[in-house]
């Protein structure tokens, strides 16, 4: 898919990415519930995972329908997707490449 909407800045030659999977998972800190956005793909645009995390937050909370989504691909207009989520708590957990790396 093209997410081009789903990026904060330009200037990348092709803005398509494959996302492989996203899934919400139940969490809890302590004694307060949560939840964790887990999203795999083959590279990711600027920004773009926190960009979808905010589109989700914003559908979640009801103050858009899951349609928003499609909206997003289909525009590519970044002002259609949710708010930019802070890094708070962002992780990266796993990176694999075709090839051995070498240094």
């Amino acid at each position: 898919h093209d997410f081009a909407g789903f990026q904060s800045k330009g200037g990348r030659a092709t803005t398509v990415r494959t996302v492989y999977e996203c899934r919400i998972e139940a969490a809890s800190l302590g004694d307060t519930d949560a939840f964790s956005i887990v999203i795999s793909g083959d590279g990711f645009l600027y920004n773009m995972v926190r960009i979808i995390s905010g589109t989700l937050c914003n559908i979640g909370l009801g103050f858009n329908s899951a349609d928003q989504i499609q909206t997003v691909f289909t525009s590519l207009n970044r002002q259609d997707a949710g708010p930019t989520l802070p890094p708070h708590g962002l992780c990266l957990e796993h990176v694999e490449y075709d090839e051995p790396w070498n240094s």
